[in-house]
């Protein structure tokens, strides 16, 4: 799963106009809202149901923090992409979290979210931004923190 994470995001960054000009052209904004908030949610579900059956309810309540940074904040980005960025991104930190050291998972989402905007000032219809680099580390953090907390109880 990480490895999958790790080549989705240069995917997104390089195939990711096309893709939202195919969205923009065949579905609309509320309806893309609709969509990615119910593919959220079923995770979110899917989650809790695997702890309440694992037993472990002392990691439900990292829930009440995480699920208002995963599943409320994108909502209140104004860009779409921002919001999927903030959502891979806290996926990819998540699953770092689960591979590799606490270290290494960090130093990794702080350099996976640099080259991404990297890679984009070389895109010719992409823009590398400063502020999609902070939400892409403010995202990969957050789940590596919910990863890592969660993990270690």
């Amino acid at each position: 799963m990480w490895l999958l994470a790790v080549i989705t995001i240069p995917l997104l960054s390089i195939f990711g106009r096309p893709a939202q000009r195919f969205l923009n052209e065949n579905v609309s904004r509320n309806q893309l809202t609709i969509i990615l908030g119910a593919v959220l949610i079923i995770l979110s579900t899917s989650v809790i149901y695997r702890l309440i059956r694992r037993h472990s309810y002392q990691r439900i309540w990292h829930l009440i923090w995480f699920v208002p940074i995963f599943l409320v904040a994108p909502f209140f980005m104004p860009i779409i992409e921002e919001r999927v960025h903030f959502i891979i991104f806290g996926g990819f930190g998540f699953l770092s979290m689960q591979v590799f050291t606490p270290r290494t998972a960090i130093i990794l989402c702080i350099s996976v979210s640099l080259m991404d905007e990297g890679l984009q000032w070389f895109l010719a219809d992409r823009v590398g931004d400063w502020f999609d680099v902070g939400i892409n580390i403010l995202a990969s953090v957050a789940g590596a923190v919910f990863s890592f907390i969660s993990r270690k109880q």
